[in-house]
């Protein structure tokens, strides 16, 4: 099966992190096309899966890694707050 990526969409870590986690059931070989990545999806098992299942998943786990991207890069300033105010209070608790 070869699924096509726009990557102006998907970020190449999305895909990695896609990819990753759907090691175990797939094997997928990536490759680039001008703005697109190319994924060739073989199934490791017989799961009895159609094509479209599979790339409902496929798809359902991309855009799963790309909204925890985007809560990440929102949340980034948010943490940095957290473990500065963490740390210093550990450090006035040690003097």
């Amino acid at each position: 099966m070869r699924l096509k990526i726009d990557k102006t969409v998907y970020s190449d870590s999305c895909i990695s992190k896609c990819v990753y986690h759907l090691s175990g059931k797939y094997s997928i070989l990536r490759s680039v096309e001008g703005d697109a990545e190319i994924l060739e999806i073989a199934p490791l098992s017989e799961s009895g899966n159609t094509e479209e299942q599979i790339e409902i998943e496929i798809i359902n786990t991309l855009n799963d890694f790309k909204l925890r991207d985007i809560i990440n890069e929102q949340t980034k300033d948010i943490r940095t707050i957290i473990y500065a105010k963490a740390f210093s209070e550990y450090n006035d608790s040690n003097t």
